[in-house]
């Protein structure tokens, strides 16, 4: 029985990222073998478990890695190099203004002690004058020397000047230009996600890789090349986050960087198997810009349909807002592209409404800051509150006692094709929803009749639909609150989608079966071990180390004394390949061993570990005592029925 492994790779640590999250649990509940991987956000390898609700086995396995970003740094560090450089190489010379004072200063104290001499009468008037004459001639040179110093000294001031100008400019200039990139040189981290990702991957044998947005496409299509190299078959599907070339642009985000990374975007995207997206505004121009043999799979982003309530604060209660006073919400990410400076703008029209901003991914970013210097300039900062997100699951209950959800984000190709998570997250919280024109959005808002739309970065135009909105609020509330519509729109749904796409794929997965225990010890073999597996079923101790592909038929390994049963340097490494396979794992550590050794090797391990000496147990918490002979076998045994 062979259960589909699924293995998907984000860019990011995971932990936020709720489109990720969901489809990894779905997959699991659906009975797939589903492990994510990210990027450790502490640079430390990090591993959890996401229950699925389903068997233990369909738990999805959360592998964070460290990263190391060589090729970006590299870059960073030449770009710090070529603006440093000059043209002439000349240099203010410190040294030599410095070295020049000195000998000046050695001739004016030689002058003054000649003088002395001859007024005392101890040098003769030709010699004097002889030395009056070396002395004028050495001060002239230093004289000329100096000059020379200050003239190169102001050669390379001014070409300093001239090229910290010349650079500002060229740093302000390209960025803004998207003509002749090379995704190579301008984005090298893409190919640095190769080295984070490949080596495990490879040791995963996944029979479907699902690469998560723009950033490790060029990981999955490459993990096929080289499963295909060694006999495998392995699936690639790309889930397109965003519309790439019409990604909205703020911060480090610009047009050369943008067109970029739709460049190795298209490079890749008909190497894979399939593709899934957002929208079908989006899945439509994939398949025509890239000319795909399918139209993508869309997946929307949105919540699922039972409700729960975690008895949070709603939103009224925690800004303590009386329940007549008319409020607005915007959640998500705060930045210029999002639009909130036009809702602020619009409170002056509305008189007596509040706003709320939950930011994401918290309140005390700069964005927000300059909100709170926009809201202090139109004098409406006492009706402006700003709040910490709350946790995905949450969202719903949360914003249930606002009156209006905005969506005001600006005109960008990758808007105009958006359908947003907020927009189902306001309409299963029951919010009207009042939205800037963007086409994809305007299509939905005037099929489904959950709210209104306006001219984007119309502050006017917002206050008109607001005031639309709160004439007859319950209207809105009951086209939003449609069984039918949130029955098409649930995540219940779109996770079926997905599914129907790997069973297509992969197959579907087999019914659940009890898995019959079999635990190895390695890599040692002691005596001890012997003893304890002697009359142990399904134990054994193969003598060397375990293959990859033996892996699949184990679920239960004890390594001997923090040593690797993969054959590697470090049990650590094995780690991620152990929890992927769904393998229980623990340490056994023989005889009186150093206690603040065994703490170290703990922390740095945080599983299960069993001691062979009861002092060592009895001294050292978290430890269990392994007892020699049948003993001892009880306990294994029982580890293996966990």
């Amino acid at each position: 029985m062979h259960v589909p492994r699924i293995v998907m790779i984000v860019a990011n640590d995971i932990t936020n990222d709720t489109r990720v999250l969901k489809e990894a649990v779905a997959l699991g509940k659906a009975g797939y073998q589903v492990t994510l991987l990210g990027v450790s956000a502490s640079g430390r390898l990090a591993i959890d478990t996401i229950p699925s609700g389903q068997s233990g086995q369909s738990d999805v396995v959360m592998i964070r890695v460290p990263g190391h970003f060589v090729l970006r740094d590299e870059r960073n560090r030449r770009h710090r190099l070529r603006r440093g450089r000059r043209l002439f190489d000349i240099r203010p010379e410190g040294t030599e203004e410095a070295r020049v004072a000195a000998r000046l200063a050695d001739l004016k104290a030689e002058r003054g002690r000649a003088t002395a001499r001859r007024e005392a009468g101890q040098v003769g008037g030709a010699a004097h004058l002889g030395g009056a004459v070396s002395r004028s001639l050495r001060h002239r040179r230093l004289r000329l020397s100096q000059a020379a110093v200050s003239v190169r000294t102001w050669f390379g001031e001014t070409e300093a000047g001239i090229a910290t100008s010349f650079w500002q400019w060229w740093d302000t200039w390209l960025p803004g230009r998207s003509a002749l990139v090379r995704w190579r040189s301008t984005i090298p981290e893409a190919d640095d996600y190769e080295a984070i990702f490949a080596d495990l991957i490879d040791q995963l044998r996944p029979d479907a890789l699902h690469a998560h947005d723009m950033h490790v496409i060029a990981v999955g299509s490459r993990a096929a090349g080289r499963a295909d190299l060694r006999g495998r078959s392995l699936k690639v599907v790309y889930d397109a986050h965003e519309y790439v070339p019409g990604l909205s642009q703020y911060g480090g985000r610009t047009p050369r960087m943008i067109a970029a990374w739709a460049q190795h975007e298209a490079e890749y995207i008909r190497t894979v198997d399939r593709v899934v997206t957002v929208s079908p505004a989006i899945a439509r121009t994939l398949h025509k810009r890239h000319k795909l043999d399918r139209e993508p799979t869309v997946v929307i982003n949105s919540p699922e349909l039972c409700e729960r309530d975690s008895g949070i604060t709603d939103i009224r209660a925690t800004i303590g807002l009386a329940a007549d006073v008319p409020l607005l919400v915007y959640s998500g990410g705060v930045t210029r592209a999002r639009g909130v400076e036009t809702a602020m703008e619009a409170l002056p029209l509305l008189p007596g409404v509040h706003l709320a901003v939950v930011c994401v991914p918290h309140a005390r970013t700069r964005p927000v800051d300059e909100l709170r210097a926009l809201g202090k300039s139109l004098q409406i900062e006492d009706r402006v509150h700003y709040l910490d997100p709350v946790a995905p699951n949450d969202v719903i209950h949360f914003l249930r006692t606002a009156d209006v959800g905005l969506i005001p984000i600006l005109r960008y190709p990758s808007h105009e094709m958006a359908l947003p998570n907020k927009v189902f997250e306001y309409t299963f919280a029951g919010l009207p929803v009042v939205t800037s024109d963007m086409p994809t959005l305007e299509e939905f808002v005037g099929k489904t009749g959950i709210g209104e739309v306006f001219e984007a970065e119309n502050p006017d135009a917002l206050a008109v639909a607001v005031k639309t909105v709160l004439k007859d609020p319950e209207l809105y509330r009951e086209r939003a609150a449609d069984p039918g519509l949130r029955a098409e729109m649930s995540w219940e749904a779109q996770a079926g989608h997905l599914r129907d796409l790997y069973a297509e794929l992969v197959g579907a997965p087999p019914a659940h079966e009890d898995v019959v225990p079999r635990l190895v010890l390695g890599p040692i073999g002691s005596k001890a071990a012997k003893a304890w597996f002697q009359d142990l079923d399904g134990a054994e101790i193969p003598r060397r180390p375990l293959t990859l592909p033996e892996l699949d038929s184990v679920t239960h390994v004890l390594m001997e004394d923090w040593q690797s049963v993969l054959g590697g340097e470090d049990l650590i490494a094995d780690l991620p390949l152990l929890t992927a396979a769904r393998i229980k794992h623990a340490v056994v550590v023989y005889g009186r061993v150093d206690r603040q050794d065994v703490r170290r090797r703990m922390r740095a391990y945080n599983g299960t570990v069993f001691v062979t000496d009861r002092v060592i147990a009895d001294a050292v918490e978290g430890t269990i005592w392994l007892p020699p002979a049948d003993e001892g076998a009880k306990v294994l045994r029982d580890f293996m029925t966990e």
